[in-house]
Parts: structure tokens; sequence; C-alpha cells
């Protein structure tokens, strides 16, 4: 039984399927994401995570929302909603 599942799997249909399972894994797709980053990395010396964050105005997106928010939480409050149009 043994030996009819690894001469299975040393067929043409065997590999074939080896290799679809392969690249439907996403454990595969991960270790393959992590490998390109570190060679990205030693290649051109800035992690793309850095690279990408660093952007100027888009750290504080968060801040400028809680303070739009805030400000018309407390127009509505006083009964003066902010117009749209």
């Amino acid at each position: 039984m043994l030996f009819r599942v690894i001469q299975l799997l040393l067929s043409a249909q065997g590999a074939t399927w080896l290799h679809n399972r392969l690249l439907r894994s996403p454990t595969f797709h991960k270790m393959v994401g992590h490998i390109h980053q570190r060679v990205q990395y030693h290649r051109h010396g800035i992690p793309m995570e850095e690279s990408r964050t660093s952007l100027p105005g888009h750290g504080d997106r968060f801040q400028r929302f809680f303070s739009h928010f805030k400000d018309e939480f407390k127009n509505q409050l006083k009964g003066k909603p902010t117009e749209k149009f």
C-alpha cells in the first residue's frame, strides 16, 4: 500500500497534484512573501513597510477623522449642524 502511494506521488499525475496543492496553500504563499521581502530588503536596504508608512500626511488620518467627528458632534449639540450643501 505504501509503495503504491509513493509510486503515485512520483508519477506525472502525482507531481501535478502536489504542484497544484502547493500553489493553493496559504502557507506556501506566506513563505514566498517573506522570502521576497528579505530579497527586496537586501537589494534596496529599506523594508517595504517603512517606506510605505513614512509618506507625509498619511500617518494622522485617525486624528483628523476624530477631530472632524468631535467638531461635528459639538455643532450638533449646539443645534447648528454643519450645512453639507
